[in-house]
């Protein structure tokens, strides 16, 4: 009788450790973390749009360009230490100096928290 019961609490231990296929796959949908230059490549030439009037574009090359409350957006970026470093040339303010921006995706929204992840956080629209 023990024999059996052992067995029994090993098979129902066993089947919860398995996993179907659909488990297996990975949900596009879920958050990743923009760490590396070809982690941009997720959102290289798309517009990330905090609302309207408020876009631009980054490209893998490292540029950022849009236009912020009708004016020109204009920057460059490098992927430094798993932060996108940005700086603006150009802005709704004038130039503005480097801040480095923890970003993470997780389907079409690009979640950023300025100054190295410790700032104030922001979402865009990825389209």
């Amino acid at each position: 009788m023990k024999n059996i019961i052992a067995m029994t609490v090993i098979g129902l231990g066993l089947a919860a450790c398995q996993t179907t296929g659909a488990q297996q796959s990975v949900d596009k949908d879920a958050a990743m973390r923009l760490a590396t230059q070809a982690d941009m490549a997720l959102i290289d030439g798309k517009t990330l749009t905090l609302e309207p009037g408020k876009s631009y574009v980054v490209s893998s090359a490292g540029t950022i360009r849009g236009s912020w409350e009708g004016k020109p957006l204009v920057g460059t970026y490098e992927m430094r230490d798993g932060y996108f470093c940005r700086v603006l040339t150009q802005g709704p303010n004038g130039p503005a100096p480097e801040d480095c921006q923890l970003l993470v995706l997780e389907g079409d929204t690009l979640r950023g928290t300025r100054n190295r992840g410790e700032g104030a956080s922001f979402r865009l629209t990825v389209s």
